[in-house]
């Protein structure tokens, strides 16, 4: 048997096409080259996300004889850590491919695809709303095919007077939605989204957004989530819009809703919170684009009574994103800075661990 020195050559051993998509900070389809260059650590990791790769493996068997109506594939979600330099840590990745050959080889094919996994360390789970995202963009890419719920999410938006709707989209499912996002480039499709952000209740237009925040929007659609962005009052909304418009580009349209949100660079309510979390986890390429907006977050952060958490936090995954690291650093080292800011900095570097985990 070959050496068996990255994923690929793994899939490869068991018979297997693999197709990866990224499930962190957006769901993105991952080129053959950018696997290649990251399987063998030549490149980073192309979307980092708290400092791991987490990666959706579509498997389907190579072998046109083994193949029918009935193989829809094996999917397997993996998290792997990334080193400093925001590359594959190929000590873990070499152990997670160990973890797993001899559970493939003694159970078959068949088996082993499907049970490989079973209580290893480096499988996660994608909560409900990313889950349903996931298999409404991979069913477009692969065959195209609607769950039952589509059809439901269709016929209420069509039918239904939302601005005088009280329960009836409590019955709508999570995948129905995600099924449609996947279609917002769609015209007539396109034109219902536009209703329902417009007009239907808001626990529908967040469960909308956060599927949305896959997908590349048309303009119509970014012009009318911003102005909701701008009239909106409830941070968990506004979050919600934020990360909708997330794969969009920063201009003076979104700047202006935005400063409006953060306000003052001297408090942070635990409301704020919401929206803050979202520009840094979702929208990190805007923190780079604008030090303006970058050191605003910063700043708020650092005015919050909480021994500093949000701030390392933010600062952590910041510093791991190959947009927003440099930004970060040379904000750090400015001289233009308030005496908290600079305070949370000091602590950011001198704070010694308690525990050992």
């Amino acid at each position: 048997m070959k050496n068996i020195e990255s994923l690929c050559d793994l899939f490869d051993m068991v018979g297997c096409d693999a197709t990866f998509y990224d499930l962190g900070r957006h769901i993105t389809k991952i080129t053959p080259q950018q696997i290649i260059q990251f399987d063998r650590k030549q490149q980073a990791y192309p979307f980092p996300f708290r400092q791991c790769a987490w990666l959706a493996c579509f498997l389907k068997s190579k072998d046109s004889q083994k193949k029918d109506a009935r193989d829809t594939g094996v999917v397997w979600f993996i998290k792997l850590p990334l080193d400093e330099a925001g590359c594959l840590n190929l000590g873990t990745r070499d152990h997670f491919i160990k973890s797993i050959v001899d559970k493939i080889l003694h159970k078959g094919e068949a088996a082993g695809l499907s049970e490989a996994l079973e209580d290893n360390p480096y499988v996660f789970k994608p909560d409900q709303e990313r889950m349903a995202s996931f298999h409404a963009i991979l069913a477009t890419n692969v065959n195209g095919e609607r769950s039952v719920y589509f059809q439901d999410v269709i016929d209420y938006l069509t039918n239904t007077a939302l601005t005088e709707d009280q329960d009836e989209w409590q019955k709508l499912g999570l995948q129905g939605i995600a099924e449609l996002a996947v279609k917002v480039n769609e015209e007539n499709f396109a034109a219902l989204i536009l209703k329902a952000i417009k007009q239907a209740p808001a626990p529908l237009v967040s469960a909308l957004c956060h599927a949305l925040e896959h997908e590349t929007l048309p303009n119509e659609l970014i012009s009318a989530i911003t102005e909701k962005l701008l009239q909106e009052q409830d941070s968990l909304m506004q979050a919600s819009y934020l990360r909708a418009l997330s794969r969009s580009e920063l201009d003076d349209a979104l700047l202006l809703p935005l400063f409006a949100i953060l306000g003052s660079v001297n408090e942070c309510s635990d409301e704020q919170t919401h929206p803050i979390a979202a520009l840094a986890a979702k929208c990190p390429h805007w923190l780079a684009k604008n030090p303006q907006l970058l050191r605003i977050v910063m700043e708020k952060l650092a005015h919050r009574n909480d021994a500093y958490v949000a701030f390392r936090q933010v600062s952590s995954e910041l510093s791991q994103h190959p947009e927003t690291r440099q930004p970060l650093w040379d904000l750090f080292r400015s001289e233009r800075i308030s005496p908290s800011l600079a305070q949370a900095i000091s602590h950011l570097f001198t704070q010694t661990p308690t525990s050992v985990q």
